[in-house]
């Protein structure tokens, strides 16, 4: 058997490296670097032993309230403006042995698994609530959980001899909050949600690279906080200004940048039997790599959706021809494309029926989106096609042991209800399909012209022109052509040349009927050569027309009529002839052709 040939996989590492770095911000505008405790997206705590609080949390027996300072009595309030108030809360604490100091103790017992605010009761409310709206929007948005109860901060300097102080989380255990009335107050509590604790690797990544630090290693199956803690501080204690302080905080954090990071990561994926699980694979190498231009388009390509295969795709949700071109390219041309279209297009609705077509075919599909709402909507379009059952979700709170379990649950306990009708209603669609086809083959057919138009580019040429027309111009479109399935382009154009001819021409005359003074007036056309007869023809007419008029002299003498009158209209006569014959004198025969033949 020839050797295998072993792909080069350096310029792949290399893009990856780079397309990590850019996955992390080593700046102080990253929170997990330089972390200010905003107010009102965040809580520090007094009391909270750091190691005490991860095992409670971790054994998952009991959730940990957060508590305030206890309410003063009238007693030990204080005149301010004439009006009682409390005392200032880090007073009141003192008076009551509450530690005021957010660095704690080493060590501790299982009696000091207590978080203490220093904030009086109905603050502490406030603040939770706020805090437990910026958690479930932040949910909403990115599907991702950012409540962290931090444990354990390592202050450092920015670069090294600089004095501007970071302040760093080290551990993040992922969280909820729970709320319940306890005399006439909200108290609230925290729960771990079972997530993955994190570690800080943009902080390990900063001081790898800017201080040569390398953290030890963290493994959250094995953790010891104090044991962890010293084992950082031996690390650092040999750099200025390095200080790990023992610190308990509630903090929105987001670690999905940092996700990424650890999933790119070549050296975490396995070899399989085509090589590297990764940097092997077809679509990273595309991506990547990038692809011959002569292999993708960038406008995607119409398929008869009335033809195999893509009749034979089960769809759960109308699509049209575009989308159904899509779902065509995506499960049986096998392609890797990128839909993009605005709000409202049906994106999600073309999802929807490649997940349905492809779980039909027995196959198995991961649908992930930054966005909560686009997981919901699809999730919802399934549930509406009586898919939910098959769906998994693994997102926000959907992602805790028990859910999942239960969602396993669901499905092998689902039972599909029998589609007795189903077998109708498909022969039923067949036949509607058949007439549709039918209709749109007739109206994509080129008929009944000689344009080579199909009837439908007819249609809608007719009605282009059509609303052109100004009112009375719409009563001519009745009018029937009785030859129009036998005119030709060149036929039609020499038509309307000729309506053109006539309409210039009767703009000329002004007017067409009886009344008009050459009205039966029907001239041949002129020919070159024609002027002398045509002038020979107008001169004897002048002198018939002179002759006619000495008779009609005679006549009027004859009959006794007003021989002013008469002699008026003779004048009349002959100017008008006479202007004529000089008119034609001057122009050219072909000139005077149209006004003849109109």
């Amino acid at each position: 058997m020839p050797p295998v040939q072993v792909a080069d996989h350096t310029p792949l590492r290399e893009a990856l490296a780079q397309l990590r770095l850019r996955l992390l911000d080593l700046t102080g505008r990253n929170r997990l670097l330089n972390y200010k405790h905003p107010i009102g997206k965040s809580l520090q705590f007094v009391q909270g032993q750091p190691a005490v609080i991860y095992e409670r949390l971790a054994s998952g027996t009991q959730p940990l309230t957060i508590r305030g300072l206890p309410e003063p009595t009238r007693i030990d309030m204080q005149i301010k403006l004439g009006k009682l108030i409390r005392p200032e809360p880090r007073d009141w604490a003192r008076q009551n042995g509450i530690p005021t100091d957010y660095d704690l103790p080493r060590g501790g017992s299982t009696e000091e698994a207590e978080l203490r605010c220093l904030m009086y009761s109905d603050d502490l409310a406030r603040h939770c609530r706020k805090i437990e709206r910026e958690a479930n929007l932040a949910i909403e948005e990115t599907g991702a959980n950012m409540l962290h109860l931090v444990l354990g901060f390592l202050e450092f300097p920015d670069q090294r001899d600089s004095e501007r102080l970071f302040l760093a989380p080290l551990i993040s255990v992922p969280i909820s909050l729970s709320k319940k009335d306890s005399a006439g107050r909200q108290v609230f509590s925290i729960h771990y949600n079972g997530d993955d604790i994190e570690e800080n690797l943009s902080l390990r990544e900063k001081l790898n690279q800017d201080h040569s630090i390398i953290l030890p290693d963290f493994d959250n199956e094995t953790l010891n906080i104090d044991e962890y803690f010293l084992a950082i501080q031996s690390v650092v204690s040999s750099n200025a200004g390095f200080v790990v302080r023992q610190r308990t905080s509630l903090c929105l954090l987001s670690f999905t940048n940092m996700l990424l990071l650890r999933d790119l990561d070549p050296d975490k994926w396995p070899d399989d039997m085509y090589g590297h699980s990764l940097l092997d694979h077809n679509i990273v190498r595309q991506v990547l790599g990038g692809t011959d231009a002569t292999s993708s388009t960038s406008i995607a390509t119409e398929h008869e959706v009335e033809k195999e295969p893509a009749d034979s795709i089960p769809l759960v949700f109308d699509a049209d021809s575009s989308q159904h071109s899509a779902i065509v390219d995506v499960l049986h041309q096998k392609r890797n494309l990128v839909i993009i279209g605005p709000p409202g297009t049906g994106k999600s609705q073309t999802i929807t029926n490649i997940i349905a077509a492809s779980l039909r075919s027995g196959k198995t599909v991961l649908f992930v989106s930054e966005k909560l709402a686009a997981l919901q909507v699809v999730k919802g379009r399934l549930e509406r096609a009586n898919l939910g059952s098959l769906v998994l979700e693994l997102h926000s709170t959907k992602t805790s042991k028990k859910a999942v379990l239960e969602n396993i649950q669901d499905r092998l306990n689902s039972r599909p209800n029998g589609a007795h009708s189903l077998p109708g209603k498909v022969e039923e669609l067949g036949r509607h399909r058949k007439e549709l086809k039918e209709y749109t083959d007739l109206l994509n057919s080129i008929t009944a012209n000689q344009f080579g138009f199909t009837v439908h580019q007819l249609m809608w040429r007719a009605e282009r022109h059509r609303r052109d027309l100004s009112s009375p111009e719409s009563v001519y479109t009745k009018t029937a052509v009785q030859d129009a399935q036998e005119v030709t382009g060149p036929e039609l154009a020499r038509r309307l040349h000729a309506l053109e001819h006539i309409r210039s021409s009767f703009a000329e005359i002004g007017s067409y009927g009886p009344d008009h003074p050459f009205w039966g007036f029907e001239p041949k056309p002129l020919a070159p050569g024609d002027e002398p007869t045509l002038q020979a023809l107008l001169q004897e007419m002048l002198t018939s027309s002179e002759q006619l008029a000495d008779h009609a002299k005679r006549l009027t003498i004859f009959l006794g009529v007003d021989l002013a009158v008469s002699q008026e209209m003779i004048t009349s006569i002959k100017s008008l002839l006479s202007d004529f014959v000089q008119a034609n004198e001057e122009r050219l025969p072909l000139e005077l052709t149209p006004r003849f033949i109109g």
